[in-house]
């Protein structure tokens, strides 16, 4: 052996060409479902998809209520409004993606600026839900969820920690008046101990050997039967 390859190279075929992480590469999982090809958060030895709520998208777009105004402040890559279009649930509804990231925000205009239906925005999640909040909106906040995500190079997460999103998004969510539901880590303390409903919904496939859960704290309360 001649030496060591490079870390950003190592776990990776020799003969697959090193990918530029600054643009995004859109690939399709297992699922159906649109991602961004990128390095693991947590392992840059190898690509995956970009982490997200694929496993259990399709079983939130059972519980959303029907709205004028489907608004994601965090949209990322979207796995619920995309689940959303293949259902073909909401005929008559507005959709308002946004994301502070102009990386993901390039990558959402290439994918579904097409779609009439569709508003795509790169603003701070603050001021996309003062303009969109109304009583007949509903938002699906994805908040992000390990300090992990701040380590890729396009992100835009500007608070000092994860925590601050969760405490930020819980008091905004007090004067709401649409419906919401808020995505985080099943062990999330200040979800549970917050004044909304929690519900856990399992993920479709397996990640490691389980079928990881994810909590759903919203505004009104969720019928477990549809999330199955």
């Amino acid at each position: 052996m001649t030496g060591a390859l490079p870390k950003k190279f190592r776990g990776i075929k020799t003969t697959q060409e090193p990918l530029n992480e600054y643009a995004p590469k859109t690939i399709v999982n297992r699922l159906g479902q649109k991602s961004i090809s990128l390095p693991r958060i947590d392992d840059g030895k190898r690509w995956a998809g970009f982490p997200g709520l694929s496993g259990v998208a399709r079983r939130i777009t059972n519980v959303i209520p029907e709205c004028r105004w489907y608004v994601e402040p965090f949209a990322g890559t979207a796995k619920v409004f995309q689940e959303i279009l293949k259902s073909k649930k909401f005929t008559n509804t507005q959709f308002v993606l946004n994301d502070k990231s102009k990386f993901i925000f390039n990558w959402l205009l290439k994918e579904f600026f097409n779609d009439s239906n569709v508003v795509i925005l790169v603003e701070d999640f603050t001021n996309c839900i003062k303009c969109w909040d109304g009583p007949e909106t509903f938002f699906l906040f994805d908040i992000p969820w390990n300090r992990s995500y701040y380590d890729q190079k396009f992100s835009c997460f500007d608070r000092y920690a994860v925590k601050e999103y969760e405490e930020e998004i819980l008091k905004i969510c007090e004067t709401i008046q649409g419906k919401f539901i808020i995505t985080t880590r099943k062990e999330s303390i200040r979800m549970k101990k917050s004044k909304f409903y929690n519900t856990l919904v399992t993920s479709e496939y397996v990640v490691s050997g389980k079928y990881p859960k994810v909590m759903l704290t919203s505004n009104f309360k969720i019928d477990g039967r549809k999330l199955r």
